[in-house]
């Protein structure tokens, strides 16, 4: 099988169907949810958690089996069932149509598949091993999740604030470029770690060359 092209997708607001009612389709529920999906979930029985979202209307819910036609519309497909012949049904239908479609636990029959991924806010690691351990990429996202702590995420709010002033006060883009690399590597993430956001601000506002207040 050829390498797979990385990429995030933008969901927000798109349909998204989830086939079966379990511990792995509430985990591909959630994972839609937090992008934003509008999802339904087709299955007789759910996890408690999944018929909570349902009571809640955060998710919709067509209690009974898959049927043919039920991925009308749908932008991505997860199928997450052990009927094989449901999984090939959803496969078929889904292929058929050029929807993105995954059966999990069945790389033959997933036209993309889902990393383990890690979100601190505005950041976000995907980890993947192209479906043949996903073991291992959840070993890896754990120990990312330990490394990698709420400065990451204070410290994006904080320059996401930058790029229409620095525009204004650096016109060069190069020069910009290089900025933005000396904030990296400044000392702003460590003092942010340490809890004093002041410093931090004030190492921020050295490496532009201007005052920085974030709203």
């Amino acid at each position: 099988m050829s390498a797979y092209y990385p990429i995030y997708l933008q969901i927000h607001d798109q349909p998204c169907v989830v086939i079966g009612g379990g511990k792995i389709a509430e985990g591909k529920a959630q994972g839609l949810l937090a992008a934003g999906a509008r999802v339904t979930v087709i299955s007789p029985d759910l996890t408690p958690h999944l018929r909570e979202l349902a009571r809640r209307s955060e998710i919709r819910h067509i209690a009974r089996r898959y049927q043919p036609g039920d991925l009308a519309g749908a932008f991505i497909v997860i199928c997450a069932t052990d009927q094989i012949e449901t999984n090939h049904q959803v496969w078929q239908e889904a292929s058929a149509q050029g929807q993105l479609v995954n059966v999990v636990d069945d790389p033959p029959r997933c036209n993309f598949i889902a990393p383990a991924i890690l979100r601190k806010g505005d950041l976000t690691i995907s980890i993947s091993t192209g479906g043949k351990a996903p073991a291992l990429a959840v070993r890896l996202k754990e120990r990312l999740q330990r490394e990698i702590g709420p400065e990451y995420e204070r410290f994006l709010e904080l320059v996401g604030q930058l790029r229409e002033p620095l525009s204004q006060h650096v016109p060069d883009f190069e020069r910009r470029k290089a900025i933005w690399y000396e904030l990296v590597d400044s000392e702003a993430l460590d003092l942010l770690a340490q809890g004093d956001e002041p410093a931090a601000l004030e190492a921020i506002s050295q490496v532009l060359g201007f005052r920085f207040e974030p709203a």
